[in-house]
């Protein structure tokens, strides 16, 4: 039997890919389902993609619009959405809907527009295209 690959989603595996930093908390939502599996005696089911971006993800960038932020995480979050945008795989309208609600709502407003600006601003325009009404600069 030859072993499969780990696939965590799209969101999970972009994360984990982008933001190594994210691993810990990732690898702590996989256990928590394992545990959750145990207890209740079936078997463990994949991570909700909204976890990874609310208790992986989120917590990295929730702080986007300060100044003083990592560049290069600014850059990784930008690559990140980047790739979420491009996403057209199974399951495509979640990972939108993921990343709409549960990254992109959050961190929307003028700061947030100006330090992307600054790493990608081709990243603004697409976000603004898939999301009328966000990433506004007003």
């Amino acid at each position: 039997m030859s072993a499969q690959p780990w696939a965590f989603g799209p969101v999970g595996d972009l994360a984990w890919r982008h933001f190594p930093e994210a691993r810990g908390q990732i690898v702590d939502l996989i256990c928590i389902e394992l545990r959750r599996a145990i207890d209740a005696d079936r078997m463990p089911q994949p991570v909700d993609q909204f976890e990874y971006a609310t208790h992986a993800v989120y917590p990295l960038v929730e702080d986007l619009g300060l100044l003083d932020l990592d560049r290069d995480l600014v850059r990784r979050f930008c690559l990140f959405c980047r790739d979420l945008l491009g996403y057209s795989g199974l399951g495509s309208r979640e990972v939108e809907y993921v990343l709409s609600m549960y990254l992109l709502w959050g961190l929307d407003g003028p700061p947030v527009v100006r330090v992307i600006r600054q790493v990608d601003p081709g990243l603004i325009e697409l976000v603004r295209a898939r999301f009328p009404g966000m990433w506004a600069e007003e």
